[in-house]
Parts: C-alpha cells; structure tokens; sequence
C-alpha cells in the first residue's frame, strides 16, 4: 500500500522531499536517516533526479507516488549500502580464532560437520569472504570440519555483487597474505583489473535479500554458530534493534555468538545473556558457557593433537624501520597507543636496524623500501634468514611493482602496505597491525599468484609527452644526483631547478659529474627525452613552463623553496608535486601537494605517475 504524501500538489524542495523518503526508508526497512545522514540522502537524492531526466524536487514526488513500490526498493538500496572492507574490525576474527575449539566441539556435539554462519546485512559480501577466508584457514586443524555461510542485505543489488564475488584488486591488498594466498584470481576481459574468488570458498558462500525486520520469516528453521550482524544498528531505533536482536536469538546454537559492531553495544538493551567481549554476546546462560568451556578444555587434545599452535607474542616488540621522521612518530604512536604491541626502537635504515637487532629483542618490524645507506630491499636480501623478526612492508611502492615490492616479499617480507599520504596514515593503522598479527600464524614463502597476476614494470611511454622538474639548491646536490642514479628505462626530460645560482650553472654541472651528463637549459633547447638538463630558476623558468605546458609533469622540491617557487608550481595544471618529509615545509605548498615523502622515494613515486597514460 502507498505511503500517502503529506499534501497533495504540494511544492517539494530538495530537503523536504529528502525527510520523506527517510521516512520511508525507516517505515520499509527499519533504517533511520536522522539529521547525521541528511546531506547524504540529499547528495544521493539529486543524483537519482538527474538519472530520471533532470526533474525537479515535485515531479519526483509524483513518480514516487506512481510507481512506490518499485521506487521504494531502489531508495532503500541507494540510501542503506554502507562502506565497508574486508576483515573490518579484526578483533572480532581474534576472538572466533580464540574460541574455535568451542565452536568445533559443539558442532561435533550436535552431530554436524559443519560451522554455519550467517553475515546479516553484510553488504557487497566482504565480510562473508573474510569470513571463507578466515574458516579456509584454520579449519585445516579440524578434520572433517568445514563451514557454510550465509550472507544476506536488504539490497538486492548488494546481494548480486557478493553472489558474484568479484571486487578491485585495491580492495583485497588490505588482506593478510596469509588469508589471500591461494583464494582468490585475477579477472579477465572486461574485469582483467579486478579478481574473483576461486571455487572452492564461492561454493562454501551462499547470498540471499533479508529485511533485518523479518527475521524470523526469512530465515525459518535455519540455525547457526555465528550471526555476525556489524555496523548496522546505528541506523534503528532502540525498539526495532531490540526485537531483531530478540528474533536472531532463535536462530543461534546453543554456545553459539551474536557479534555486533564495535561501536553498537547492546549491552544496556538486556536483550542477550552475556557480553563475552567487545559487542561479542551469548544468549546462554552463564553456567552453561563455563561448562562447555571446561568440556572442551579436556578435550582440546582430541580435536588435532598434530597440529602445533602458532601463537602471536603479547605484546608484539616493534621497531620501525623508516627515513621519514613523520611517518615513524605516526607508527610509533600507532604501537605505542595499543597494548598489544610495545615500540622498542626505531632505525632510519637497513644498516641502524641490522644493528639495533644486535643488543635488542624484536618479534616484528615494519620495514620501508626507499631508504639512504641501506634500502628495504637491500636489508632483507643481506639479513632475513631463520629467526629473523617478522617483516611488514610499509612503503611508497605499489605492491604491483616488480622491481620493488615484489622482491621484498621474495626475499622475506611477510606482506606488504601501501604507505598512504601522511595526513592518512592513521587510517590504515588497523591494517599495518593486523598483518603484523597473522604474520606470525604461517610464513609464507611465495609470492601468491593473484600478486603475481598484477606485478608489473612501471615503463614511461611517450616519455618526450611527460617532464620531470627538480627544485633544489646548491646544497641539496648529493639528494638530487642520487635521485637521478635511481632512474632506469626510458625517462622523460629531467630538469634540475637551481634558484639563485644563475652564475653557477657550469659548475653545477660538473658536480653533478659525466654520469647525469647535465645540459644547460637556454633560450632555444627543446627538451628532450632520456635528457638531464640544469635550469636558473630566474632566467629561464618562463620558457621552462611554457615547453611542459602540454605535459604530464612530475615536480619534486628538495627542502625548503621560495614563495616564487610555489607560485609557478601552483601553475602547472594538474601537475604531480612532491614535497621533502621536512620541519617547516612550505605551507602554501603542503595543501595543494601530491603527497610529502621522504627524498629517497621521489624517484620511485614520480616515475609511477608518469608511467601512467
């Protein structure tokens, strides 16, 4: 039946008509769109008008109206479809690991061969596949054990993407290798840049439309040992999440959990028996729980007495490896703030951290790749070995690269971390330790074959189309020499920037020595591909700007540039711009900057974005 509008011929602005369809949400689906979600449902709104032809606010209305329960599906769909990633709030994967062997034995108990689970409004499926992942695992200690899921969403298109099981290649890099290797394979034809899941966990993986508010009606007589229902209630009304809670009840094993979102207690609702751990609940009762604890510690040696467990320390001892001051006060204060890690050290390169490990006790370090002295990859192959501490990457490099990240796992890296910009590093803290965590459950020893399916060689082609500017003065000659040593392949035209050094030019030149082979950049040179060229910042930058004019450009500043230097960068439309991980770095620069590294990663991350077409 339709939701009656409030007036008929009424006139709707764009917020208005947002509160009615939030209204209708809630009233179809259970989700509430309060005033947090308002720009949201505009910003979605005004997108869903435009697709319709571009009508306004009122002729929407009145489609709405025409066609409600068509409409309605889609409004729930394109209003309830919340972000989410692959092993999404891992404590919750540590506290199943910790109690396998009690999901085990109550499956046996009951006759079963298998763990059922069911991942309710689990969106395009990423949980349900973390969770295959996760059983594929370590079920290899329980013979005769396998496991079963059931993912579900009210957004039917939701449903279609996990049946399908197909994502980008940048979602599934945040996975520990450990859960990666050997579950997953690189698309092709129109998918080549995304991967599927293999077979043998699709099979295992089933996908089915449910409304949190029938429950009971669409699940019927299904029963489970886990219901993973995360990072939903937010949206429901106190009374709403209390009667789904209460209809999930009838759907969960005896000694089975009900896990919700870390941020969704529903502790105070009273709805469950016990709080076993953070949003991890039990509708047993207490004595019952401490019973089949105590059954299945004596019978722990009969579930895979061969099987030897793999344990992480606690805490993991941490020393990061890493030349950028910035990025080591961030993962300092990553291990420092959680305990289950503890930061015994730090090293700025290869050779400080063979050292420190000399006099120091190390479970795990992070390691980055472009690094003075000694680099990442540099160090593994000279000191990895048996017994060496565990080893994540954390770097600049995209995991793809051949010539770099692909040989750090070679030489024995147990996984890898695309390094983001610094103003985000925080946000892939939750990764960096949970690889550091599963680093410890199995080494892998090969690169798995999805890595290998992407790994690749960054080429710039049409190199005489692309530019390569480097800002510096007198004193920053070494960094930049360096820089340009590191360049292989075809390369675009290298311009090295001097301000203030005019008269200088010759002897510039020959510090920079017969290697680089630097030419003069005057009034008629065309630059040139596979070409080093010195230009005075004062004389010759106009002309230097028009000739990149047309190019894709990459810009690298070592240490601090005048305002006259960020004034023409800030001209270079669409240019890359990196800046030196330095104290005081040009303010105006730092916003409209590309990223801010390290000088020993600007060739690398230069060379990428200009290997791109």
């Amino acid at each position: 039946m339709n939701m009656p509008l409030k007036k008929a011929g009424k006139t709707w602005s764009i917020e208005s008509l947002a509160n009615y369809v939030s209204e209708i949400v809630a009233k179809d689906s259970g989700n509430i769109l309060g005033d947090k979600q308002q720009s949201m449902v505009v910003s979605r709104l005004r997108k869903r008008l435009l697709d319709l032809g571009g009508i306004g606010p009122s002729e929407y209305a009145a489609y709405l109206d025409k066609n409600y329960q068509r409409e309605t599906s889609y409004l729930i769909s394109l209003l309830t479809t919340h972000h989410t990633f692959f092993f999404r709030e891992f404590s919750h994967f540590d506290f199943i690991l910790e109690n396998l062997d009690k999901i085990v034995e109550n499956v046996k108990k009951r006759g079963d061969k298998k763990i059922r689970v069911l991942s309710a409004a689990c969106s395009k499926g990423q949980e349900v596949y973390s969770l295959a992942m996760f059983f594929n695992l370590h079920l290899k200690k329980y013979p005769g054990i396998d496991f079963e899921i059931l993912g579900t969403d009210i957004d039917p298109e939701c449903v279609k993407i996990g049946s399908n099981g197909v994502y980008q290649y940048q979602e599934v890099k945040s996975v520990p290798r450990v859960y990666l290797q050997g579950n997953w394979q690189r698309g092709t034809g129109k998918i080549a840049n995304f991967v599927k899941v293999k077979s043998h966990l699709k099979e295992r993986c089933q996908f089915d439309v449910m409304n949190l508010m029938s429950v009971k009606r669409s699940l019927g007589t299904k029963k489970f040992d886990l219901i993973m229902c995360r990072n939903v209630f937010i949206y429901f009304k106190k009374e709403d999440i209390k009667k789904i809670v209460k209809d999930f009840e009838g759907h969960v094993h005896r000694g089975g959990y009900f896990i919700t979102g870390l941020s969704e207690s529903i502790k105070e609702l009273q709805v469950t028996k016990q709080n076993l751990a953070p949003s991890v609940y039990s509708f047993d009762e207490p004595e019952l729980v401490s019973n089949k604890a105590e059954t299945v510690k004596e019978n722990l040696t009969s579930v895979a007495p061969s099987v030897a467990r793999t344990t992480t320390p606690k805490p993991v001892r941490m020393l990061v490896v890493d030349d950028s001051a910035s990025v080591v006060k961030l993962l300092s204060k990553v291990f420092q703030s959680d305990p289950d890690f503890e930061l015994v050290g730090t090293a700025t390169n290869g050779l400080e951290a063979a050292e420190f490990l000399k006099n120091n006790k190390v479970d795990a370090m992070t390691l980055d790749i472009h690094m003075p002295e000694m680099d990442g990859v540099e160090y593994l192959k000279k000191h990895h070995g048996q017994g060496h501490p565990k080893v994540v990457v954390v770097s600049s490099a995209s995991r793809e690269d051949t010539r770099y990240a692909q040989q750090t796992l070679r030489y024995g890296a147990s996984d890898f971390v695309e390094k983001p910009a610094l103003n985000n590093l925080k946000e892939r803290a939750e990764e960096i330790k949970n690889k550091i965590k599963m680093s410890f459950l199995n080494d892998v020893a090969t690169i798995d074959t999805i890595d290998k399916g992407f790994q690749k060689d960054f080429e710039i082609k049409d190199p005489d189309k692309k530019a390569r500017l480097l800002f510096g003065s007198f004193s920053d000659l070494k960094k930049i020499k360096a820089s340009i040593g590191e360049l292989q392949g075809p390369q675009a035209p290298v311009v090295v920037i001097f301000e203030g050094n005019g008269n200088y030019m010759d002897m510039i030149k020959d510090e920079l020595g017969a290697r680089v082979n630097a030419q003069v950049f005057e009034d008629g040179i065309k630059l040139e591909a596979n070409k080093v060229y010195i230009c005075d910042f004062g004389s010759q930058m106009q002309e230097l700007l028009a000739q990149c004019a047309d190019r894709r450009v990459s810009s690298s500043v070592f240490g601090i540039c005048s305002s006259k230097v960020v004034d023409s960068l800030l001209g270079l439309d669409s240019a890359q711009i990196l800046l030196e991980d330095l104290p005081g770095i040009n303010g105006d620069l730092k916003e409209v900057a590309s990223d801010v590294f390290p000088w020993t990663s600007f060739p690398h991350v230069g060379t990428e974005y200009l290997a791109k077409d």
